[in-house]
This record gives structure tokens, C-alpha cells and sequence, in this order.
């Protein structure tokens, strides 16, 4: 067998194994959204996926292996479409508006499963502390990036959060999903403008009755720059 020949074998063979994990990631996101985690069975992602329970096995390990694989692709592409959005609008509160309306937008499928599987995570974590332990290790790592890009944000734009990006990482996080999830629950019951001015205050930006933002700025003599690092998904 030639070079070129054993070449394109290789890669063909990679490409089954990228469709094969493509089309069982989107079966169990069909499934565990509509019928809870608990309710949806290893073979029954197979089926849906046109594939076999091995398969899952072999590319995840176990069905929690393929939950989190799946939240942790969603998030990737989530957060790349954010970043993009916020970065169309030079005006903070523009920003802050794209933010919230990429993840409070009832209308979109993809960010409705999305939020029922975070929180389907999240009770199986309350009541298995191995399951726990993941989602800690797993909430680490999203979280050390939240706080580089809100602490590299918060000295683009010259505001003061309330609180240390450690922290600030984790109040932002609970007020959009906290948010998030009200308005799906009780559709309307949460104002555009309301939950952007809570974004807003929370990362020192102060919203006049003119409608005008202004930021709570901290004294140049004393304000470091955070060097922005750029992530690889």
C-alpha cells in the first residue's frame, strides 16, 4: 500500500469517527432535552443516532461522559458566537444587551436545551458527589476564563466591578442563568432592561435616567490592564 494511499485510509477513518460522535452528540441532545437524562438510556441514544451502545462507549466512556462532552461543545460554539456579537458594538451596555439576549432569548432551540441540560447537570450533581466532583472540575475551567475576559472587559471600558473577578465570575453566571431560566419558566415575566441593568451594576456601569451608561471608574494611577488571552476552544 502506498504512503498516499494508507494517508487517505487514515483520514477517512477519522472522518467516520467525527460523524459518528457528531450524530450521537445531537441525538442526546434531542433526547435528554425533551426526557430528562434519567429517562434516556445508552441505547436509546445509539438508535436515535442510527448507531450501536458500543459506540457510545467507545467515544465518551458512559452516558455521563456523554452529557458532559455535550454541554462542553455546546459552550465552546455558545461562546464563540457570544464573543463575536459583543464584539459588533463598541458601546458597553450594547455589549451587555447582546450577552443576555443570547442566552435569555426564549426563541432559540439551541439555547433552551442547552439551559435544560446545565440544570439537569446540576440536580444529578446534588444528589451524586461523584457526579459533583466533575461538574466542580468542570465549572473551574469555564470559570478561570470568565474571569480573564470580564477583568480584561471591566479595564477596556474603565468601569469597577463590585466584587474581585474570582467572584464576579460567579455573580454574573448566577444572575444569567438564575434569569434565564425565569423567563422560561414564566415567559415575559423578565424585562430586557432590567436584567441588562443588573449586569450593569454588577460590573460597576451605571445606567442614567437619560438612558446614558456611565462607569464607575477606578483611578488610573491604580488601574491595571489585563492582558486579553486568546482561548482555543
Amino acid at each position: 500500500m502506498s504512503a498516499g494511499r494508507g494517508l487517505q485510509v487514515t483520514l477517512t477513518q477519522e472522518e467516520r469517527k467525527a460523524e459518528t460522535r457528531t450524530r450521537l452528540l445531537a441525538a442526546a441532545a434531542d433526547l435528554f432535552a425533551e426526557h430528562g437524562i434519567d429517562a434516556v438510556s445508552v441505547d436509546a441514544v445509539a438508535e436515535a443516532a442510527g448507531r450501536t451502545s458500543g459506540a457510545v462507549y467507545a467515544h465518551f466512556g458512559s452516558k455521563q461522559g456523554l452529557l458532559l462532552a455535550l454541554l462542553d461543545s455546546w459552550q465552546q460554539s455558545f461562546l464563540a458566537v457570544l464573543f463575536a456579537q459583543v464584539a459588533v458594538t463598541d458601546e458597553p451596555i450594547d455589549q451587555l444587551a447582546a450577552v443576555w439576549g443570547n442566552i435569555g432569548n426564549g426563541t432559540d432551540e439551541r439555547v433552551r436545551r442547552w439551559m435544560l441540560l446545565e440544570h439537569e447537570l446540576w440536580l444529578r450533581a446534588a444528589r451524586d458527589p461523584d457526579v459533583a466532583a466533575i461538574l466542580r472540575a468542570r465549572n473551574r475551567e469555564t470559570q478561570h476564563r470568565s474571569e480573564r475576559e470580564l477583568a480584561w472587559w471591566a479595564a477596556e471600558v474603565g468601569s469597577q466591578p463590585v466584587a474581585a473577578p474570582d467572584q464576579l465570575a460567579v455573580l454574573v453566571k448566577a444572575l444569567l442563568n438564575g434569569l434565564a431560566m425565569q423567563q422560561r419558566v414564566d415567559p415575559g415575566s423578565v424585562c430586557d432592561d432590567t436584567a441588562v441593568a443588573g449586569l450593569a451594576a454588577l460590573l460597576g456601569l451605571g445606567i442614567e435616567a437619560s438612558g446614558d451608561v456611565t462607569a464607575t471608574r477606578a483611578p488610573l494611577t491604580t488601574t491595571t490592564t489585563p492582558t486579553r488571552q486568546e482561548h482555543t476552544p
